[in-house]
């Protein structure tokens, strides 16, 4: 399997069993995270290699930062097979944006706490759960955990979810050990976050996101110091990820 890093909570996942791109397509929210240079932006927004083949576009949330209609109309017009799945938030932006053309390519996911729902996408298999951003704050946005199935493997990214142990126990994703984990960094930096891995949320390899460049050296060494979870910063860096959890940057 490998991941490209993209910005954010930005990933590109290929393996031999399909391609997602998973909130990726982002808008100037996600700047202050850092974000790939302007030509590589066009790039990935029009599904040029090396960003080209996903099977299915995929945004836990519509925050601009996670996800821009725009972006996402300009790949699946490069990309006739992609199909866009997320929250029916997300989905109803998308639709307002780009228009009653793409209704026959878009999946959208009740986001219902601990509920899994599934879809699949050019036989790739997609599961979004409902995991609250936010109990005060954004609790009006629908957030998706998602989990990703290609071929024998699975992939878990959870968004701008909140550590919500209940939700996530319901969702069966506690005891299920995912192949490649993307957790915003609150899940390692945070007590309930730490305590939640040492229960069993715990994938083999290990991503944390979500960390902007102002804060970028506190986090890093937070997280490291945490456990193995290998911290996203640089746009466009490359790894490969083989089955038993181990992580190799790709040149």
């Amino acid at each position: 399997m490998h991941v490209t890093y993209l910005g954010c909570e930005g990933v590109l996942v290929r393996s031999d069993a399909g391609t997602v791109l998973i909130d990726g397509l982002f808008g100037a929210e996600a700047i202050p995270f850092a974000v790939p240079a302007p030509s590589a932006l066009e790039d990935l927004r029009h599904a040029r290699t090396p960003f080209d083949g996903a099977d299915a576009v995929i945004a836990t949330h519509y925050h601009g930062d996670h996800f821009d209609p725009g972006a996402v109309a300009d790949y699946l017009r490069a990309s006739p097979r992609t199909r866009f799945v997320s929250t029916p938030q997300a989905v109803g932006r998308f639709i307002d944006h780009a228009g009653a053309a793409f209704v026959d390519r878009v999946h959208a996911l009740p986001a219902v706490d601990g509920v899994r729902e599934v879809v699949e996408v050019n036989g790739v298999g997609i599961e979004g759960f409902g995991l609250s951003h936010g109990r005060v704050n954004y609790a009006d946005v629908e957030q998706l955990g998602i989990v990703v199935r290609l071929g024998g493997r699975t992939v878990l990214h959870l968004g701008d979810g909140i550590i919500d142990e209940k939700s996530l126990r319901a969702a069966g994703v506690v005891d299920e050990t995912a192949d490649v984990g993307f957790f915003p960094f609150w899940f390692l930096t945070y007590p309930f976050g730490k305590r939640l891995l040492q229960r069993g949320l715990r994938p083999r390899a290990l991503f944390a996101v979500h960390i902007r460049v102002s804060e970028r050296e506190q986090l890093i060494n937070e997280i490291l110091a945490a456990g193995d979870a290998l911290p996203l910063t640089e746009p466009l860096s490359r790894f490969r990820v083989t089955g038993d959890g181990q992580i190799s940057r790709e040149e």
